[in-house]
């Protein structure tokens, strides 16, 4: 493991990946805001893609208007202030017009692809009992239809560059299943199925498609996952420490954990079809 790395970083290194094009769906903010940095530090021209409007209030902004692309504006404005090649574009994953207008202009602008992180996902909280069938699909389709839509779109491009990576965003809940979340998790096991499906298609054309889980990170998501399980009388803190409890390690990840392992799959060339866990040991067999 350990050569891996060196070779991956040997190869991922500003000369290597000066003429690279990456696109980050879903990276205004969080961890794909740290992705977006990660890529774009190691040399590679980066494309960040997000929306300010989602098409349910099933998700933990609880709102339709979330203000991805808002943010991806401004943190390629910071990260081009600071020397490096980043545009912001306005794509909704799960709209098929949408994301083929972004590979397009992918294809016109720079004529190659070379990695593909699809870095969304929403999540809402509801027993299964109490679950209506169309929030059930919604967080499904939140989850699961873009990672389709983006590969789909992105396979032309990657292929006619001689290959490249996608990297699909899943989560612990994709390799755990998770109290009052099954639609989520449903969802999320979901992206580990396809990732792996999709690199035995595309194995031979040079192309790489792999999958990180994330544990607990302390982003917009957690903080609205803490709101749902906090206890009655249960302070913030005691049940973030709570929480803390459940991992081996007993430290939260963050998001620059998550940019690291993606960088790696970015540049490992004979890494394809994993769904490789940062959460400190929380889903270790």
């Amino acid at each position: 493991m350990t050569t891996a790395f060196v070779t991956a970083g040997a190869a991922g290194s500003p000369a290597a990946t000066k003429d690279q094009v990456a696109v980050v769906i879903g990276g205004g903010r969080g961890i794909g805001a740290a992705v977006v940095e990660a890529l774009a530090t190691g040399g590679r021209r980066v494309v960040v893609a997000d929306t300010d409007h989602l098409p349910s209030e099933y998700n933990h902004y609880r709102s339709h208007d979330v203000g991805g692309h808002t943010e991806a504006r401004a943190l390629a404005e910071r990260l081009t202030d600071s020397g490096l090649d980043v545009t912001a574009e306005a794509a909704d994953a799960g709209d098929e017009r949408a994301v083929a207008r972004l590979y397009d202009r992918i294809s016109a602008e720079y004529g190659r692809l070379d990695v593909v992180v699809n870095a969304f996902g929403v999540t809402h909280v509801r027993p299964v009992e109490e679950m209506e069938l169309a929030e059930f699909r919604h967080v499904v389709q939140g989850n699961l239809d873009g990672v389709f839509l983006s590969s789909r779109h992105a396979l032309p491009l990657l292929r006619a560059t001689g290959g490249g990576a996608i990297v699909n965003f899943s989560s612990v809940s994709g390799r755990s299943g998770f109290a009052k979340v099954a639609h989520y998790c449903a969802a999320k096991f979901g992206v580990v199925g396809f990732t792996a499906a999709l690199a035995q298609e595309v194995a031979r054309d040079g192309i790489r498609v792999n999958a990180v889980c994330p544990g607990i990170v302390r982003s917009n998501m957690w903080r609205y996952l803490l709101e749902e399980f906090t206890r009655p009388g249960e302070s913030e803190d005691e049940c973030w420490e709570r929480m803390r409890g459940m991992i081996p390690q007993r430290e939260f990840q963050t998001a620059e954990d998550i940019a690291q392992l993606v960088v790696f799959l970015a540049e490992a060339r004979r890494v394809t079809g994993q769904a490789v866990s940062v959460d400190g040991g929380m889903t270790a067999p």
